[in-house]
């Protein structure tokens, strides 16, 4: 047991080897921005019932650390913000516009030596009550502001579309679909429209799926694979967003984005820079969350990932040595 004085969990990760002074500076140029623009800082409990995230997401216990507190109820630390966000706006008893932030820590179990921590670093925001155009066009030009002040080269905004994905998923039936769009394998999906006998323009699109990734020029070309009304919509529903940008040039687009969380309706937004292979940024429309409360309001927000953007730091200053 000597041996436990000198070291820390796997678990912990990173987490004692990020640089506190930037991130504080992080801290405070988000706050001012997300002050500036009327979002009101909350602080969220670390400990949730599980049964809390199963019932809304069919999450899998075995991601959450849990223990069994004194009532014998399974009790799990806070896996993301966005669920207890959307549970204390539905507590308010409000359809009105609510702007939100939050800057703490999340708790997730990751597969043994993979390099990434269980303790998570987040800053992000909530907009809740404000729908289409409007509510993206906000999200979007907070997220600009704040990118603005990371002092981070080559940094890209990807968009995509879950209204895109959950039509696709409709019309082809077929979960096996989602991970052939992951890996973007063009002969996974030639294999796939083979051996489900899918034909005509569905098969075009399909075909040409795992290529469709680049900027506002080429996502206008796809359109000429897209028959689906509904697809069409989503395609457009992103382009408006991008003439909304003040950072065109910084944009490119992935028809083939799988939703990383279930709750995804409409855009996703993730923000990457050259030095990191994970997002630092990650977001997106989720109309239908609040139904779990039957609630009926339109949402969309994003965190940034601050573990992942503070080893881009580290990689950037290696780089530029």
């Amino acid at each position: 047991m000597e041996e436990y004085k000198y070291l820390i969990p796997e678990e912990s990760g990173d987490a004692i080897s990020l640089d506190a002074t930037k991130l504080r500076k992080i801290e405070q140029d988000l706050r001012s921005i997300f002050t500036k623009h009327h979002y009101e800082e909350l602080m969220l409990p670390t400990f949730e019932y599980a049964n809390f995230y199963q019932g809304i997401r069919e999450q899998d216990s075995s991601s959450m650390f849990q223990f069994v507190n004194s009532d014998g109820q399974a009790i799990a630390l806070r896996t993301d913000f966005t669920l207890p966000i959307a549970r204390m706006y539905n507590n308010a008893n409000t359809n009105e516009v609510r702007r939100y932030s939050y800057f703490g820590k999340v708790y997730r179990t990751t597969e043994r030596h993979k390099g990434r921590s269980s303790e998570l670093y987040q800053i992000g925001t909530e907009l809740l009550g404000l729908g289409g155009e409007a509510g993206d066009q906000e999200c979007l030009t907070l997220i600009e502001e704040t990118m603005d002040t990371l002092e981070l080269k080559n940094l890209k905004i990807e968009l995509g579309s879950a209204k895109f994905y959950l039509r696709l998923m409709e019309l082809v039936q077929d979960e096996k679909l989602s991970t052939i769009l992951e890996k973007k394998s063009i002969s996974e999906m030639k294999k796939f429209v083979t051996e489900r006998g899918i034909t005509g323009s569905l098969a075009r699109l399909l075909l040409n799926l795992p290529m469709a990734f680049g900027n506002y020029e080429e996502l206008m070309s796809f359109k000429d694979y897209v028959k689906d009304f509904e697809l069409l919509d989503a395609i457009d529903q992103m382009a408006a967003l991008y003439q909304t940008s003040s950072h065109q040039d910084q944009i490119i687009f992935d028809l083939s984005m799988v939703p990383s969380q279930a709750y995804y309706t409409g855009v996703m937004i993730k923000l990457y820079s050259y030095y990191s292979a994970y997002p630092i940024l990650s977001g997106g429309r989720y109309d239908k969350l609040l139904n779990y409360f039957e609630n009926d309001v339109p949402a969309i927000g994003f965190s940034y990932h601050l573990n992942t953007l503070l080893n881009a730091y580290i990689k950037e200053g290696e780089a530029d040595d």
